[in-house]
């Protein structure tokens, strides 16, 4: 008989033994002692052993008699030790439940889970992303892999992990806010996998791991651009030469001024788009947005549709701006490129100005100009926070919307001599 000498040592159990003289130790993978037995049992079975039969030594053994005999004293230790092992188990055997077949393969898949990059793949199958989207996940996990050094199983990530991650990132120069964005990509990943069953039994180690509360995000964001600020962009030289050098540019920040939409909803637009209502309300209908309410009817002076305009237009075949085939980025990155040149130019360098404060301004503007919080909210396409609101309010027409908040977008296109400033009294016609 051959005795199982199998020992834990740190979180995992070992086999050692010498057999013919060659010494054998292997790692049994598992810190449960049952199951470590059942594979150094299976692990004995594998090993091609050439034994001499008319060599083995014979032990008779009856515990129901209390019956043991041995060749010599060397046998008898031998069986003394096979002896001892037969009782810890029996005991062993008295304490646990009995391990089943299920519970090994279990126990041995569990170290065979998916990678992050495989996960990511089953992510994109299953869910619909945008291209900048999908560029800012690949990015992300390939730079916690490349950081992880070893092959990284989803299984194998730590809550110490991904405190060690911030930490790397943090000496890469990333500020909080990038590290909480890139953390959040990871949380998103392993959300996916735990609800789709790729992680059974186990929590999410980049929950609840944000660096910034709500509030220093809301503090540390954005800036809103100030009224002589929108003079000074839209008055100035360097905008005013962009209508013949760069048209694109051009109309992407005008839009951004009068409509307040997204820079992706502006640089995504198509032709089919810009419509108008059956009371003759000029407006671009935004199809595609982060939420529900996103998706709205945003009216237009008919005054921005002057000749450059439509001519501009109907230059293109289907998308109206160039910036949509920058695959593989935002499609609004090379507008923020530009728009800080743009403010550089200016000499404006007060904080974080960027492309979206143009929309922060223009609710800030429609507040001060008494439009009301309803209306605001269909035209911005914010959720509607009150549930008295919510639940009892209608929807604006964008007919209707129009004749709320168009008077005010001319003011603005007045205010940067963008129209005349007679402009600002012609009123749409209305059909009857």
């Amino acid at each position: 008989m051959l005795n199982l000498p199998v020992y834990l040592r740190n979180s995992s159990y070992y086999f050692h033994t010498r057999i013919h003289g060659k010494q054998i130790k292997r790692s049994l993978h598992t810190a449960d002692r049952q199951v470590a037995i059942i594979r150094a049992c299976k692990l004995l079975e594998g090993i091609q052993m050439s034994i001499d039969l008319n060599n083995i030594k014979k032990y008779e053994l009856d515990l129901s008699r209390g019956i043991a005999k041995s060749d010599g004293p060397e046998d008898h230790q031998r069986l003394m030790e096979a002896m001892a092992f037969l009782r810890e188990s029996q005991n062993q055997s008295q304490k646990q439940p009995p391990v089943l077949e299920s519970t090994v393969k279990l126990a041995s898949s569990s170290t065979k889970s998916l990678t992050l990059l495989e996960l990511l793949d089953k992510y994109f199958l299953l869910k619909k992303v945008k291209p900048a989207t999908i560029l800012a996940h690949k990015n992300t996990v390939k730079e916690f892999e490349t950081f992880f050094k070893l092959k990284c199983y989803i299984s194998e990530i730590q809550v110490g992990d991904i405190t060690r991650f911030q930490e790397f990132l943090a000496g890469k120069g990333n500020v909080p806010r990038t590290i909480d964005g890139k953390i959040g990509y990871i949380k998103a990943l392993l959300n996916f996998a735990i609800k789709q069953g790729y992680l059974l039994n186990q929590k999410n180690p980049a929950e609840n791991m944000s660096l910034m509360t709500k509030r220093q995000k809301l503090s540390d964001g954005y800036l809103i651009f100030e009224a002589e600020e929108i003079k000074q962009i839209f008055t100035s030289e360097y905008y005013k030469e962009q209508k013949q050098s760069d048209p694109d540019y051009y109309y992407v920040l005008l839009l951004g001024l009068i409509t307040g939409c997204r820079i992706s909803e502006i640089t995504t637009l198509t032709k089919s788009q810009f419509q108008i209502s059956e009371k003759y309300t000029y407006m671009v209908v935004i199809r595609d947005s982060k939420t529900s309410a996103g998706k709205r009817e945003v009216p237009l002076p008919h005054q921005f549709f002057d000749e450059d305009f439509k001519k501009f237009v109907s230059s293109k075949e289907d998308f109206i701006f160039k910036y949509v085939s920058r695959v593989g980025k935002g499609s609004g990155n090379a507008v923020g490129k530009k728009i800080a040149r743009h403010l550089a130019e200016l000499k404006i360098n007060r904080g974080k100005l960027v492309f979206h404060s143009l929309r922060k301004f223009l609710n800030d503007y429609f507040m001060k100009n008494e439009v009301a919080y309803e209306p605001r909210c269909q035209f911005f396409g914010h959720e509607i926070e009150s549930v008295n609101v919510a639940t009892y309010s209608n929807k604006f027409s964008v007919d209707r919307l129009g004749e709320i908040v168009i008077q005010q977008q001319l003011k603005l296109l007045r205010m940067t001599k963008i129209i005349p400033e007679y402009e600002n009294f012609i009123k749409i016609p209305q059909s009857e």
